[in-house]
C-alpha cells in the first residue's frame, strides 16, 4: 500500500484488503502477526479469516450490517476483524471488561445479533447469538466477495454520552480507507516496519494500527497483557526491533521516561488524544532520529483530520505543539456560532468535512443532526481552534462539559447522570482537573464507586468524591464549575518522614499524583491513581528497593501501609489471597491504561 493519496479510487470498493490478500499469495508463510509468544502467517491469518466471514454471511451477515466483537488483543481478535470486513459487514468493538449493564445498552443500542468472542467470554455479551471465534476453523477458507462499496460502514465506535449512554459512531469505507493511504505514504510503511499495539480495541485510535502494517507488508506486534506494563513494553519494543506505536502522550511519556534507550528502533510514535507536552519528551528527541506525530481528529471522523510531526529541530517553532494541517481529502474549517467561516487568526469551533466524515450515531437521528450540520457536510467538533497565519491549526480547548482525562473521550454529563441515579444523591457535579475526576456530590451516600461500577466502565469512575452542602453559584443561578475546580483538595499537607518505607511510598505516591498524600491507608486510585501511574510507581519501587517486584504486588496493596509492610525487611512472601486481590484489581484498572475512545 504505497501509492500516492491521489491514487486511492484504486483501493476502493471491496478491496479495501486487497493488498493483504495479495500478500498472503506471494508470501503465504511470513509473520503477520504476533501476540505474546504466539504468531500467525499471512497466509494462515487469510485462510482462518475467510472461513469465519464465510460463516458470517451465512448468518446473514453483509454491507450495513453489524456485528460486535468482544475480544481482548489477540491473534483471534485480528482473525474477527478481517473476517467482518471481508464479509461485508461492519464490526463493533466491545470491551469485555465493562460493566455488564453498559455492554447491554451497547449490543441493543447498535442492534447487534451477533457478538464474536470467545467460549469463556461468551456470557458477557446478551447478544441472540456468540459465536465462538474457534468455529471458523472449521469452515471453507476459499476467497470470499464482500459485495461492500465505499459507501457502507466499516466499523461502529462508542464513546461517552451527555445523555447518561453511550453513543456509537459510524465510520464509512471510503474514509478508513483514505486514512489508511494517508498512514501509510505519509509515515512510508513497508515490509521493515514492526508496529506495536498498547491501546484498546474499543478505541478508535487502535483501527488503523490493526490494518496498516498488514497491508503495507509489515509485522503487527499486540502486546496480550492486560495491565499497562512499562517494562513489558519498553521490553516488546527492544526484542521485535519496533518501528511504530501509537498511544496516548500519557501512556508514552513512562516508557522515554523510565528506559529510552529501549526505543532506539522506533521511528515514529504517533500520539493523539490529549497535549502533548514538549519538556517532557525534548531531550529523547533531541538525541535521535524518532519523531513523535501528533495527530487529531473524533471518533466521528474517522479518527484523524490534522497532524503534526514534532521532531528535534522544530520543537520550538510554535512554542506548542499544533494540530498542523489537514490529512488528504479532508477538510478543517474554523467557524462561529452561526457556523460562518471566521478569518484566520480567531478563535472558532473546529469543524470537519471531506473523506473523514462519517455516518452519524447508529440509530439517533437526533443527536446525528445535531453534530452533523449543514444538511450533513460537516461535523461540529465542540472543539475551540484557530487557524494561524501559516495555515497551521492551533486546539484552543473545549466549549462544552466534555473532557480528556487519560486519553479517553468523556462527557461529564454522563457520570453525573449515574451519580444523581443515586436515591441519596441530591445533586452531582464532575470536575476534570490535572488528570483526575472528582465528584462533588449534595448527600449522604456511601456506596457512589461501587454504584457507578454498576453502569461506568473504570476510566469514568471519579477517584475523589467530597461531600457539599451547597455549590458556588454563578451570578445567573448556575452552579460556577470554575469555582469547584480552583478549590484546593481539603486535606492539608502534612510533613512526611522518609526513614521508613510508609514514609518512601507516600512520598513516591505525591510526586507521580502531583498531590500531598500523607493517609496511610488512602487507596491508591481511590486518590486519582491510574495504571499508569502505577506502572511509573513500580519502576520507582523496583529502584529504590532492589527487589524484583512484579506489578500484581502494587495492585494487591493499594494502600501505602500494606505496601510498605510487604517492601519491608521483614516482608513475608505474598499469599495468594493477596495474588487473587491484584487479579481482580487488575481486571477492572486495566482499562485506564486505555484510551478510549476520543
Amino acid at each position: 500500500m504505497t501509492a500516492a493519496p491521489q491514487q486511492l479510487e484504486a483501493l476502493l470498493p471491496d478491496r479495501l484488503l486487497a493488498a493483504f490478500e495479495a500478500r498472503a499469495v506471494r508470501n503465504p508463510d511470513e509473520t503477520a502477526v504476533i501476540a505474546g509468544t504466539r504468531s500467525i502467517s499471512a497466509g494462515e491469518l487469510e485462510a482462518r479469516a475467510n472461513a469465519l466471514a464465510k460463516k458470517l454471511q451465512e448468518l446473514g451477515a453483509g454491507p450495513g450490517r453489524y456485528i460486535g466483537i468482544g475480544l481482548d488483543r489477540s491473534i483471534e481478535l485480528i482473525v474477527a476483524l478481517l473476517a467482518v470486513v471481508k464479509s461485508g459487514a461492519a464490526y463493533v468493538p466491545l470491551d469485555p471488561a465493562y460493566p455488564a449493564e453498559r455492554l447491554e445498552h451497547m449490543i441493543a443500542s447498535a442492534g447487534l445479533e451477533i457478538v464474536i468472542s470467545r467460549e469463556d467470554l461468551g456470557a458477557r455479551f446478551p447478544a441472540p447469538q456468540v459465536l465462538a471465534i474457534s468455529e471458523e476453523a472449521k469452515g471453507d477458507a476459499a476467497p470470499v466477495r464482500s459485495y461492500a462499496t465505499p459507501d457502507d460502514p466499516l466499523y461502529a465506535i462508542f464513546t461517552s454520552g451527555s445523555t447518561g449512554k453511550p453513543k456509537a459512531a459510524a465510520v464509512f469505507r471510503r474514509g478508513f480507507a483514505n486514512l489508511l493511504e494517508w498512514y501509510a505514504h505519509e509515515l512510508n510503511l513497508g515490509a521493515s516496519d514492526r508496529t506495536l499495539v498498547i491501546s484498546s480495541p474499543s478505541f478508535d485510535l487502535t483501527q488503523k494500527n490493526f490494518f496498516a502494517p498488514l497491508l503495507s507488508g509489515g509485522v503487527l506486534v499486540l502486546d496480550d497483557y492486560g495491565t499497562y506494563d512499562i517494562s513489558r513494553i519498553n521490553g516488546l519494543i527492544r526484542q521485535h526491533g519496533i518501528t511504530l506505536i501509537n498511544c496516548t502522550p500519557s501512556a508514552f511519556y513512562p516508557l522515554v521516561e523510565t528506559d529510552a534507550t529501549a526505543l532506539i528502533s522506533l521511528r515514529f510514535a504517533v500520539l493523539g488524544g490529549e497535549p502533548i507536552s514538549i519538556p517532557r519528551l525534548r531531550s529523547w528527541l533531541e538525541s535521535g532520529a524518532a519523531e513523535v506525530v501528533n495527530t487529531y481528529g473524533p471518533t466521528e471522523c474517522t479518527d484523524i483530520c490534522a497532524f503534526y510531526r514534532l521532531h528535534g529541530r522544530n520543537l520550538d517553532a510554535f512554542g506548542f505543539v499544533p494540530l498542523g494541517h489537514e490529512i488528504p481529502n479532508v477538510t478543517v474549517t474554523i467557524r462561529d456560532e452561526d457556523l460562518a467561516i471566521v478569518p484566520d487568526g480567531e478563535l472558532g469551533e473546529l469543524c470537519i468535512g471531506g473523506a473523514g466524515l462519517g455516518g452519524g450515531y447508529l440509530n439517533d437521528p437526533e443527536r446525528t443532526a445535531k453534530a452533523f450540520a449543514l444538511a450533513g457536510g460537516i461535523y461540529r467538533s465542540g472543539d475551540l481552534a484557530r487557524r494561524l497565519p501559516c495555515g497551521t491549526l492551533e486546539f484552543r480547548g473545549r466549549a462544552d462539559h466534555q473532557v480528556k482525562v487519560n486519553g479517553f473521550r468523556i462527557e461529564l454529563g454522563e457520570i453525573e447522570l449515574a451519580l444523581a441515579s443515586h436515591e441519596s444523591v441530591v445533586e452531582a457535579v464532575v470536575i476534570a482537573k490535572d488528570g483526575r475526576l472528582t465528584a462533588h456530590v449534595q448527600g449522604a451516600p456511601a456506596d457512589l464507586k461501587a454504584h457507578l461500577a454498576t453502569t461506568l466502565p473504570a476510566y469514568m469512575i471519579p477517584g475523589e468524591f467530597i461531600q457539599r452542602e451547597s455549590f458556588p453559584l454563578t451570578p445567573n443561578g448556575k452552579i460556577d464549575r470554575l469555582a469547584l475546580a480552583a478549590e484546593e483538595r481539603s486535606t492539608p499537607e502534612t510533613a512526611i518522614s522518609t526513614d521508613t518505607w510508609e514514609g518512601r511510598v507516600l512520598q513516591l505516591w505525591s510526586e507521580i499524583l502531583g498531590q500531598a498524600v500523607s493517609d496511610p491507608e488512602a487507596n491508591f486510585f481511590d486518590l486519582g491513581g491510574t495504571s499508569i501511574h502505577l506502572a511509573v510507581v513500580h519502576v520507582r519501587l523496583r529502584e529504590m528497593s532492589g527487589k524484583d517486584l512484579a506489578i500484581t504486588d502494587l495492585f494487591a496493596r493499594p494502600s501505602a501501609k500494606s505496601l510498605a509492610e510487604f517492601l519491608s525487611p521483614q516482608a513475608a512472601a505474598s499469599s495468594s489471597a493477596a495474588q487473587d486481590r491484584a487479579r481482580l484489581q487488575q481486571a477492572g484498572l486495566a482499562r485506564f491504561r486505555r484510551p478510549s475512545p476520543r
